[in-house]
Order: C-alpha cells, then structure tokens, then sequence
C-alpha cells in the first residue's frame, strides 16, 4: 500500500535534505563513459580518411606555397558529413543498439548531409544568382512564405533551416579565404560525391562492427550503461524483462522499493537494493547512470524531488507517460529501448548552456526592439487615448533564484483597480479549491472588469507582453521560460512548485503554447520543469516557433 502523506511529504524532504545534496554533487563528478567519445573520433576518422582517398586520387593539392586553405576547406567538407548525427539520436545509447533502427538512423542523417553539399555546390553554380540585387529581398520573402506553410512539414522545419544555415555559412567562410576565387574542392567535380560515398560506406561497415560487435558483443561489459529501477510494481518486472529480452546495452543493477522492501514483486528478475529513502545511499555504493521510475502511487513533491536528485547527480531519469499525463498529451516523448518513456536530462555544462542562452535573446531581442519601436508608439498613443494613466504597468515579479524585479507591460486595466480579486483567484487555483472534474479551468480571469477597451485588445493579441523585451535586455528575463509569478503567488506555492524559479522566466514557455491558460495549475508546473530538465536552444527555437501560431490564434488569451 502506498504511504500516507505525511510519510511522502517527510520523504520529499529527505531527497531535498542538504545531505542528499552534498552526496548529489559527489557523484556528478564520478560519471564518464568513453563510449560517445570513442564514436565520435571514429566517425570523423572514417570520413576523413574517405575525403582524403577520394582527393588523392582526384589529384587535388592539399598544400601549394605553404597555403594551409585548401586542407581547411576539405576538413569543413569531411565535418558536414556527420552535421546531422546528433540530430538523429546517433550517439545514443538507447536508440542505436538495434541495428534495423541504427543503420536506418545513419543512412536519413546521411540524407540531409548530402542536401547540405548539394545546397553549397549549386551557390558556387550560379554565382549570378547570389549577386544579384533582389537576392535578399527574395530569400527573405520565401523564409516568410516558409515560415507560414511550415506547419505542413514541421517535422522537417529544424532539419531544413539547419540545411540552409550550415550551406550559408560554409560558402560566407570559404568566400572569405578564397576571395572571388571558387575553392578547388568545388571545382575538382569527383571529389566532393566520391568522398561522401565512401563516408557512407565506411560509416556504415565502421559503427556496425564498433557498436554491435565491439561494444555490444566483445566489450558489452565495459560500455553498457548501469540502470537502477524505482519502482515494486508489474511496469519493473516488464521493463526488467524488456531488457534481457532485447539483449539491450543496460545492466539492471536492481530495483528501489518506494515504500517496503517487501512489497517488492518477486517475480521481477532482479534483486532489492533497499527503500527509497535510502537511494542517496545506494547510488553512492552502486555504479548507476540512469534511473526508471514506475512507481505511480508516488506524490507530485516526492516525484519532483527524486528527479532533482538524480539529475543533480549527473543521472539520466526516465518514467511512464502515466506519472506525467501532461506530458503525453502535450509534448512529444522520447523511448527507451522501443518503450515509450518520458527522460529528463542531467544538464552537464549548464553555465555554457545558459551563457550561450543569454547571446542568443541579446543578438534577437535587441533589433526586433528596434523595428517593433514604431508599434510601441502606437500602442503607446492608444493607451493614453483610452484611459488616464501611465503608459507602462510595472510589476513586482519574482525572477531566477526567488529574487524579486521589475517586469514592465503595457498598462492593461484600470489605474483605480486593486489586486484583491486576482490574489483570491489564484490562491483558489494554486490551493487547488476549483472543481477538480473541470479540466478547461483557466489560469487567468476571464471577462475582468478591470479591464480597459485597449486593454482587452492588448491581451487577446498578447500585445502587452512586449515590454518584457526590456526585461530580455536587462537580463531579468529570458526570450523562453517559465512565466513569472507575483511575490503573493510564490509564498503559496509548494516546495516543488518553487523550483520552477531555478531559470530565468520568460515572455513564452512550454506551457503557453502547449495550452496557455487552458490547462490546469499543477500541469502548468510540470510543463515548467520538463523545460527546465530538458531546455537547449533547439527547444527554445520551438517555442518561439509555436508562440506565433498561438498567439495568431489568440488561444487561452484574457
């Protein structure tokens, strides 16, 4: 039987406990595995070698009067060939140990390779073309007419866009070096599709005798991944079973109870490792690189409190769809070894990752400031015509860490509204005192009072948000994140709803575009913390995608 809430809520804060977290930051330390590493520089290897093979015998020449271009040129060309690699999961353990779904894998990543070398040799084709005056004007016209009808091939959206980037980019390097000169590798014809067929061909014969011989047969040991299962119920013996079954690249190192050790099923093929309570403990005697949970009489607090461990710990975390319906239903989730689970990142090198974050809203806030200033002028204009007050409301908000900051908006309502009737509202929500049966109850009041003509107009088209771009400037806030909440929100919360306040907020966020308003308050959280566990730039680009159509569709706005 599950445990009472009282005895939850007392393990939530044994996980959260300083200790537990000392013992966190030990072991994020102790985790490496060689088994990316060892693929990466074999790949680049192969496709070095192949290029290399492929211009000796096109007699292309690597070095003239000491001029070191030619061989750079031919290195960017080698590293195109596997630009595509990470975007299909090929350095993940849990997608390439079956070789029907690895070679396949390869051979689609290979794909869009090969439409970046052919993007790149038909710019260097029609020189004319790229010269041409109206070539900005156009290529800009049909990014807009793509960004519009994307919607019909969104899955290939990132992978076009990355193709496009990558073809610029190279020919914008290579003009540099070359001047008004075409490269030698353009020109010598051979080269470029003979080099890639032999990269596939090596790829392909290479990384099946490295991963499913060498690693998978002769080496299993030394790189499968060391997995601990969090979990006494049928969804542990079947995962369990999976796992010998499929001969996957995981040991089961044994199974955490989360309440008694037994209640442990003894029909899972695996040993007791002990209480959960005790899995600061079993981690620090036990190798482990990633942890199951399937347990689902587990509390929101205490689900939310293991994952902050495990991931603190530099552990992957994976758990069924059911613990997260949300999840499920609003976002795409990925599988470990064919079983549909939901995974939750370590994020190793965060402080590069939030770094490079903060670059990317500067280099696009700060000119779509610039070309929106004409509309704050009007919507500026609008606001004093329609009411008397300052143009700007700003708000008192709690930002990354629980610091408080300004957050600016355009002025929305009444000068001589209070904030009573908002405090009541979402104290009712965050309380959790609205009918549970109702699914469609909104975050935000709907037909507010308070509300001006102009302001109404504003918050269907989520206009007044866009002061925040000053926040975006200022660093308080990201271009994606959580929303941030008001001070007298933040002292109701949970513990577990405060970690939401570990990143920066955001204009937009998961929870906007995967239901706005429309979902309800928990579920809002948890959209919050699976961006939070999950979030890189190709996400945040996602995001801001999807925020046009919701916003076009002016869905859950109030």
């Amino acid at each position: 039987m599950p445990g009472t809430e009282t005895e939850e809520k007392s393990l939530a804060q044994e996980l959260f406990d300083p200790k537990s977290s000392k013992i966190a930051a030990r072991l994020s330390k102790r985790f490496y595995t060689p088994y990316k590493t060892v693929l990466f520089f074999t790949d680049v290897f192969l496709v070095c070698c192949a290029y290399i093979f492929s211009a000796v015998v096109s007699g292309y020449a690597f070095n003239t009067d000491g001029n070191l271009n030619p061989s750079i040129i031919l290195l960017v060309m080698t590293l195109i060939t596997g630009s595509f690699f990470t975007t299909y999961s090929l350095y993940s353990y849990h997608r390439i140990f079956s070789i029907k779904i690895h070679i396949r894998s390869l051979c689609v990543a290979l794909g869009w390779s090969a439409l970046t070398i052919l993007l790149i040799l038909l710019i260097y084709s029609w020189p004319q073309v790229i010269n041409n005056t109206f070539f900005v004007p156009v290529l800009f016209l049909i990014a807009i007419v793509m960004l519009l009808v994307s919607r019909f091939f969104y899955a290939h959206l990132l992978n076009i866009l990355k193709v496009m980037g990558i073809s610029f980019l190279v020919t914008g390097l290579f003009s540099m070096m070359n001047a008004d000169t075409v490269p030698a590798v353009i020109q010598n014809r051979p080269i470029l599709p003979l080099g890639f067929l032999l990269s596939m061909l090596l790829l392909i014969l290479g990384r099946y005798l490295l991963v499913h011989v060498v690693f998978h047969v002769w080496m299993r040991r030394q790189f499968r991944q060391q997995v601990i299962i969090v979990g006494s119920d049928k969804d542990a013996r079947n995962i369990s079973n999976h796992v010998i079954k499929f001969n996957a690249p995981f040991w089961i190192n044994g199974i955490v109870a989360p309440h008694s050790v037994s209640e442990l099923d003894s029909s899972i093929p695996k040993k007791s490792l002990g209480q959960i309570a005790q899995l600061p403990e079993i981690l620090e005697k036990c190798d482990t690189d990633e942890i199951i949970i399937t347990d689902d009489s587990m509390d929101k607090a205490t689900l939310i409190a293991l994952i902050d461990f495990c991931t603190s710990a530099g552990l992957t975390v994976w758990f069924q769809p059911k613990l997260m319906p949300i999840i499920d239903v609003k976002l795409y989730i990925d599988n470990f070894c064919g079983i549909q689970m939901i995974r939750l990142s370590a994020q190793k090198n965060e402080w590069l990752i939030n770094k490079i974050k903060h670059v990317f809203d500067a280099l696009f806030t700060l000119p779509l400031f610039i070309v929106l200033l004409p509309l704050f002028a009007l919507i500026a204009a609008a606001i004093k015509l329609n009411s008397k007050g300052p143009v700007f409301y700003k708000a008192t908000a709690v930002g990354k860490g629980a610091k408080v900051f300004s957050m600016y908006k355009f002025r929305s309502m009444r000068m001589d509204s209070g904030n009573q009737d908002h405090k009541a509202f979402v104290t009712k929500l965050i309380e959790g005192e609205f009918d549970s049966d109702d699914d469609e109850q909104p975050l935000k009041i709907t037909d507010d009072p308070r509300i001006t003509g102009v302001g109404k107009i504003l918050r269907k088209l989520s206009l007044d948000e866009l002061p925040q771009l000053i926040n975006v400037l200022k660093g308080e806030m990201s271009l994606v994140g959580p929303r941030p909440c008001l001070p007298y929100e933040f002292e109701i919360y949970k513990d577990w709803h405060k970690k939401r306040t570990s990143v920066r907020p955001g204009i937009t966020g998961l929870w906007q575009v995967a239901g706005r308003s429309a979902v309800g308050f928990d579920d809002m959280i948890l959209l919050d913390l699976y961006y939070l566990y999950n979030h890189n730039l190709a996400m945040d680009f996602s995001t801001l995608y999807e925020t046009i159509f919701v916003v076009l569709g002016r869905k859950g706005a109030y």
